[in-house]
């Protein structure tokens, strides 16, 4: 072999080693200075960041100079995929990002109106634009995982060059701000449920609704005012660290018990609304709300918050104990006990800074244990309509006017004759309400219609054996039983 051959066939075995030895180090270090060369923030479909972000690409129009779209008619946060189709209050209402240049053509019409409007969002893969002055990448996948259960889940990632990701983060702020303003003025709404991986908890945005004037809540002013006076002094960081100097847990139960339709819930949302709470729902009844999971929930609650546990005397786990047992048998049902919800109420692990609102139509079903002070701090008994309640809700309907008409008069000789037919502690504000509701054409046809309502109403009070207040005040006591036989008590 000459010279010239063993210099080729030396080259060509260094240039088969080298390019081995090029490929091994690319194999094992390929990646890793791919990851310096951008930045990326992730944002998960279960989580209420999605919407921040889904909600601030739709407000900038992203629709108008790309060609690959997501049509559809309402957007959720993904709770949707996990559960089924969703209720038309679950649903998020994107509703007003759409401009009214991009209504449907003909949307006058009865048989567009009674449609929902498109609503335009990336669809899966990459998408690249423009925001203060720098190209960034959109990129949206949807992951599928098979647990207990097939989960959807859709991830959105938004990436820039270089290492620093104060622009993601500034755009994720600005998304965040214009969601805000978007729910300004609402009351939002959370729900507990099952996460979409395993034994997962989380809260799930349910819907949000206009706040409801305190106005429409109706209950002796002096004990609605008193009792907003004392969750306000109750969220000043003042009371904070005066219950910090003092070593006493950071938090404030309230108990709204009265019979049915007297307005409980309706002045948790209202006072939600006035204060500027969202409310967290919890049904104690869910199958699939544990212990474990009750604890999660309350851990993820935010710092300032209404939570919001309803009629909790329909639930088992509230009722009072016997002598024989200090726990009902939960075998075959959820794993929930009263001594976990009282624990999670006041125990060395509860959340502090919240607000607690449970309602009750029987005050005295519920065990003593979970309405003791430091559980349920301030009670509020709701009553039937009285006669001065029954003339305010027909004043309300009637004639709430700033301005002098000249139909005061008429009117209050009305609200008197409407009053009048109307028996005391007989009948809920609810009932009333939707007395007025069916007569709100003229305040005549109501005063006129009420005397064969009234009688209606008593008598299904009567067969379904509801004990009104009326009732409660003219049923002799075990004392005066006693008495009358003449026996010593």
């Amino acid at each position: 072999m000459d010279f010239n051959s063993q210099k080729n066939l030396l080259y060509f075995s260094s240039f088969a080693v080298g390019s081995f030895i090029f490929k091994a180090l690319v194999d094992q270090y390929g990646g890793i200075p791919l990851d310096y060369l951008y930045s990326s923030i992730e944002v998960y479909s279960h989580d209420e960041a999605y919407n921040y972000l889904l909600y601030w690409l739709m407000k900038q129009r992203f629709d108008r100079n790309k060609n690959r779209l997501i049509a559809s008619t309402s957007l959720t946060a993904g709770a949707s995929d996990w559960f089924g189709s969703r209720d038309e209050e679950g649903e998020m209402d994107f509703s007003d990002a759409e401009d009214e240049d991009s209504a449907d053509p003909g949307s006058a019409s009865d048989a567009i109106a009674n449609t929902r409007r498109l609503l335009w969002s990336p669809c899966t893969g990459t998408h690249y634009f423009r925001y203060a002055g720098r190209y960034l990448a959109l990129t949206r996948e949807v992951e599928e995982r098979q647990a207990q259960m097939m989960t959807r889940t859709e991830v959105m990632r938004i990436s820039c060059l270089g290492w620093d990701p104060s622009i993601l983060k500034q755009l994720m702020a600005e998304a965040r701000v214009c969601f805000a303003q978007k729910e300004n003025g609402k009351t939002v709404i959370y729900r507990g449920t099952k996460g979409p991986y395993g034994d997962e908890f989380l809260w799930t945005r349910t819907t949000s609704r206009p706040a409801r004037p305190l106005s429409t809540v109706y209950l002796d002013e002096d004990a609605k005012q008193t009792f907003l006076a004392d969750v306000q002094r109750y969220l000043q960081p003042s009371t904070r660290r005066w219950y910090s100097d003092r070593g006493i847990p950071y938090r404030r139960g309230y108990m709204f018990y009265g019979p049915p339709g007297t307005g409980k819930s309706s002045l948790a949302f209202a006072a939600a609304g006035y204060l500027g709470l969202n409310v967290y729902i919890l049904s104690l009844g869910s199958r699939q709300i544990t212990e474990d999971g009750l604890v999660q929930l309350f851990q993820k609650l935010p710092r300032k918050c209404l939570v919001l546990l309803e009629d909790v005397d329909s639930y088992e786990v509230a009722g009072r104990r016997s002598e024989e047992t200090t726990e009902p048998n939960r075998e075959g049902k959820n794993e929930m006990t009263l001594s976990s919800l009282l624990n999670l109420l006041d125990g060395v692990a509860a959340q502090e800074g919240r607000v607690l609102i449970m309602t009750t139509n029987h005050l005295q079903r519920l065990d003593p244990a979970l309405i003791r002070p430091g559980r349920v701090d301030y009670q509020i008994k709701f009553k039937l309509a009285d006669r001065e309640l029954t003339k305010k809700m027909f004043w309300n309907f009637f004639g709430i006017t700033d301005e002098p008409s000249g139909k005061e008069a008429p009117l209050r000789a009305s609200t008197d004759a409407f009053a009048d037919k109307i028996p005391e502690d007989m009948l809920s504000p609810a009932d009333i309400q939707g007395f007025l509701l069916q007569n709100s054409t003229s305040p005549g046809s109501a005063i006129e219609r009420a005397d064969a309502w009234v009688l209606q109403k008593v008598e299904q009070v009567k067969a379904a054996g509801i004990e009104t207040e009326k009732d409660k005040e003219t049923k002799p006591t075990e004392k005066d039983t006693a008495e009358e036989g003449g026996l010593e008590v």
